[in-house]
């Protein structure tokens, strides 16, 4: 048996937390019931897992699942389909479905509305800029160059700092992911390492730790990531197992890095490489090595891996969810699954293993692949968001008067616009006045379905309202206008590529899939939400789930 690392002491661990949160009223809500008088608490001795294996894949779609099932191997998807428990009605329930809200989700098991992830970015009123989610000025990138990272944005704990307090420490929680928000929101404050890609390298952050471990470095070294260039990335089955997802040449698919809109794709450098099923497989290979460098399962202290494969992601903006490229990525990953599982099972034993599978968000068709499948109708369209911009500056110039830059409108990132409240303050104006002269503007515009204000979504949201926008929104984050556009309407200047971001189901419907120890097999065809996946692995460990958690557990999944 591998020696447990002590790492860092348990108060400088608890310490750094409620410095980043401010909160320390979580602390009551992250260990057992009756152990606060008996020191650091004990796990219940009953069966539970050493490793819990939290697995996000970005832009994951739910009827990915079944569309390509036939095609899946024995151990990757099917390892859930056959032998574990999956929720066949399982959704996000907030508004701003991409990449980090959706990760934030995951293991806090709450929305943005309590854990402040509201969009990948937002503006801050303090600063007066546009806020990364995951940025931080007071830390520096280990292993490359660029901007700080870490968890100071997020608000509250995850699952992985319940774990860690729950055993003074001696639980390792590490993740692994190709986009750096993606690592970060799983890992929460109190990861041991939260690991992702930048370049050709996995780097981390001061906040987690100095340097990059020895195993860490050999890989970067090995040239993992290089020895893809040069290569062609081509269909994994034959030709005619695509043709359900019509021609292989959509002139709305992008052409990224010159690869080209068909099949086979040269990766000729990193930017191929990134649009390309393979850096799943990297992801997967550097978590193999974590498991077995850090020795996480390997004893009765339970542990938390933390996965997301973000190439399904970027090759759904480049082709579409309906391209020969989003099957193949899948398929691909389900193969990449298989081995992961293979070793998991051989190096830890599946009756010490705990597996979650879903994903951040889905992704909405292509508008021109349904214009073409569906001639003359009126649905889908692309909407340049300047023009939604541009009626709300008007309708603002047009009542209050003009404004020097920056004008009436500091930032807007669609879904969400932003007020100059200081303008606004200068001429006396209302800050709910102004917002209702640009809710009804932006409504006027052709292909937009609704506009909220911020001013009624505050109200809602101190009312206990629960719905999908209300779920989205943080006073202290979120702007002053929110608006959602029509189903299958893409807020896009351009004319290809595809995306998501709406509360439309294609959004929003996403896989949860329930593998290993304490697993009850079985469909659940009863609603579940995304939010559930961290009150159902707390009870699993015997465990109270993240303070701020809005979600349940889900029962009928474990034993």
């Amino acid at each position: 048996m591998m020696p447990r690392r002590s790492g860092r002491t348990p108060r400088r661990l608890l310490s750094r937390w409620l410095v980043a949160t401010g909160m320390l009223v979580l602390v009551s809500g992250m260990v057992p019931h009756g152990a606060a008088a008996q020191g650091p608490p004990r796990l219940p001795p009953r069966s539970r897992p050493r490793l819990v294996v939290v697995i996000a894949v970005d832009q994951l779609r739910a009827d990915y699942i079944d569309r390509f099932r036939p095609w899946f191997g024995p151990g990757g998807f099917n390892l859930f389909l056959q032998r574990g428990a999956s929720f066949a009605q399982a959704r996000h329930r907030h508004a701003t479905t991409s990449t980090c809200p959706g990760h934030a989700v995951i293991l806090t098991g709450s929305y943005g509305e309590v854990n402040g992830i509201v969009a990948n970015e937002w503006y801050d009123t303090r600063s007066r800029r546009p806020m990364y989610c995951a940025e931080d000025q007071s830390v520096q990138l280990v292993g490359a160059g660029g901007p700080g990272r870490s968890p100071r944005n997020l608000f509250g704990a995850t699952l992985g700092d319940v774990l860690k307090t729950a055993t003074a420490g001696r639980s390792r929680v590490v993740t692994v992911a190709g986009k750096d928000r993606s690592a970060i929101m799983l890992g929460g404050h109190l990861a041991d390492a939260a690991y992702w890609l930048v370049d050709t390298a996995f780097v981390t952050s001061t906040y987690y730790r100095p340097d990059l471990p020895a195993w860490a470095r050999e890989f970067n070294a090995s040239g993992a990531i290089s020895g893809y260039f040069g290569r062609s990335w081509d269909r994994l089955l034959p030709p005619a197992a695509y043709q359900m997802m019509g021609p292989d040449d959509e002139p709305a698919e992008r052409d990224a890095a010159g690869m080209g809109r068909t099949f086979p794709h040269r990766l000729a450098g990193l930017e191929a490489f990134d649009n390309s099923p393979f850096p799943n497989d990297v992801v997967a290979d550097f978590a193999m090595r974590a498991v077995a460098a850090e020795g996480l399962g390997r004893d009765t202290v339970p542990d938390l891996l933390g996965l997301s494969f973000s190439a399904n992601d970027y090759v759904g903006h480049t082709y579409g969810p309906d391209s020969h490229e989003v099957m193949d990525v899948t398929l691909r990953l389900d193969r990449t699954l298989q081995r992961l599982f293979r070793f998991l099972d051989r190096t830890i034993g599946f009756g010490g293993v705990a597996i979650v599978l879903t994903a951040d968000h889905g992704v909405s068709p292509m508008p021109e692949v349904l214009r073409r499948l569906h001639p003359g109708t009126s649905v889908a369209r692309r909407l340049d968001p300047a023009i939604i911009e541009t009626a709300a500056r008007t309708a603002l110039s047009t009542r209050y008067g003009p404004l020097p830059a920056p004008g009436w409108i500091l930032y807007h990132s669609p879904p969400l616009i932003y007020l100059n409240r200081a303008a606004l303050a200068t001429r006396n104006v209302p800050v709910e006045d102004a917002e209702r002269v640009v809710q009804a503007a932006v409504r006027a515009v052709p292909g937009v379905h609704e506009v909220l204000t911020g001013s009624e979504l505050t109200r809602q949201r101190a009312a206990g309202v629960g719905t999908d926008a209300v779920h989205s929104h943080h006073p202290a984050r979120s702007g002053d206008l929110y608006y959602m556009l029509e189903p299958y309407w893409q807020a896009d200047a351009g004319s290809t590529g595809a995306d998501h971001g709406s509360t439309w189901r294609y959004d929003q419907q996403v896989p949860l899939l329930w593998f290993g120890a304490g697993i009850k097999p079985g469909v659940r065809q009863e609603p579940a939400e995304i939010v559930d996946v961290a009150p159902t692995l707390a009870a699993l460990l015997g465990l109270v789930g993240p303070g701020g958690a809005q979600g349940r557990v889900l029962t009928p999944a474990l034993r």
